[in-house]
């Protein structure tokens, strides 16, 4: 089996780890802390993620990619069996902010590793079907979550199983890039780096539409399992199948959409318009929903995700066609979005809160949603490849 095959197994059982938690994250934490201040801690753990990312390059040059990955998911597996065996609340919130920490480090690794081991040639297929075989993950997940949900001890089982996950890709990992050779990383200061998106506002533009679509992530993941179970009154069996269905397109979709762009040259603006105004619609209508079938709303989900997959894989494709491994500082900016996002969203959850009922959030977060479409006149054609160093 080639490398290239190898990283995506071990992409599928690490994202299997997170998957198996990512919903029910937040109502875990509810056990502890007032549900009104869950997005605090959200936001905490990203703060310590963007400030690690913020020196990425320099843990690179010093210790490699290997070696801050193997680390990282140490932490992680410490953090979950301080989640697993303790019930102090402050044990608990700090294991949660490494464990979601941790999360992003080994995910940036990972692109590392993608980027390496991939054909530059091929970045549409490379980058779809990486996003196919984790995104896999995450639609199987929420049926098994469903199912722990509803055994004793759900949650202590969950965050098991994502030990075990997480101890096998670390094994795996070991033996797979045990002669991994670091290329040269540019090390380029935070400043010259926002002074090269500046000036290239190609970049900017994709990197403002990666943080669009976390922060419509960030608020979906922390509040719809809340709004379901809480406010619209399903059971955990009940969303775990409509996690499911909701989840789909980034299984149906994510390959074939590379493959369009790559054989058929599909623009991937007119892709993004499609993502972006998919994405936005479907989550307005959310906020005005009253039914409680199960199939309405396995069907609006499933439009919300449709049009996030159709942005995330054009995106993804788009910005790795215009960069290489070595340029660690421009990845990490646009990695930086995840944990941007997860510090804002939460606030503007909390915001939103004070003054409007919860279903209205949705409605709000669809028309921020729909700001993502100023920024697509600015990125180049397809044919307009280039790649980009920002130590110029």
């Amino acid at each position: 089996m080639n490398k290239i095959n190898r990283m995506y197994i071990l992409s599928f059982l690490f994202t299997l780890h997170i998957a198996l938690s990512a919903y029910v994250n937040s109502t875990f934490l509810i056990k502890f802390i007032s549900e009104k201040y869950v997005g605090i801690l959200y936001t905490l753990a990203s703060v310590v993620t963007l400030l690690l990312l913020t020196k990425s390059v320099n843990i690179l040059k010093h210790f490699g990619n290997r070696k801050f990955v193997l680390t990282s998911l140490l932490v992680n597996m410490i953090s979950l069996v301080g989640m697993i065996t303790s019930s102090n609340s402050y044990i608990i919130a700090m294991s949660f902010i490494a464990f979601t920490t941790t999360n992003t480090l080994v995910i940036f690794s990972i692109d590392i590793f993608i980027e390496h081991f991939g054909d530059a040639k091929t970045v549409g297929k490379t980058r779809g079907l990486y996003l196919m075989i984790t995104n896999l993950a995450w639609m199987l997940c929420p049926l098994a979550t469903a199912f722990l949900m509803t055994r004793e001890g759900g949650y202590i089982s969950i965050y098991i199983i994502s030990f075990i996950a997480t101890v096998i890709m670390t094994i795996g990992l070991v033996f797979s890039v045990r002669k991994f050779e670091d290329k040269s990383y540019i090390k380029a200061p935070f400043i010259e780096t926002y002074k090269y998106l500046k000036q290239n506002h190609h970049m900017l533009a994709i990197t403002m539409i990666n943080f669009i679509l976390h922060f419509f992530f960030a608020l979906m993941v922390v509040y719809m399992p809340i709004y379901l179970y809480e406010y619209m009154k399903f059971g955990w069996d009940q969303i775990g199948v409509i996690f499911t269905i909701m989840l789909a397109p980034f299984v149906i979709f994510n390959l074939p959409i590379g493959i369009l762009i790559d054989k058929y040259h599909m623009q991937k603006r007119t892709l993004l318009y499609i993502g972006i105004i998919t994405m936005s619609v479907s989550t307005f209508i959310i906020s005005y929903v009253t039914s409680t079938s199960i199939a309405l709303w396995a069907f609006i989900l499933f439009m919300t995700r449709t049009g996030a997959c159709i942005t995330e894989t054009t995106g993804e494709i788009y910005f790795f066609t215009h960069t290489t491994e070595e340029n660690a500082s421009l990845l990490s900016i646009y990695r930086d979005m995840l944990p941007i996002a997860y510090i804002i969203a939460p606030l503007v959850g909390i915001l939103i809160f004070m003054f409007l009922p919860l279903k209205f959030l949705f409605a709000i977060l669809g028309v921020i949603v729909l700001s993502g479409l100023y920024y697509i006149p600015h990125l180049k054609h397809n044919h307009e490849n280039s790649i980009p160093s920002t130590n110029q």
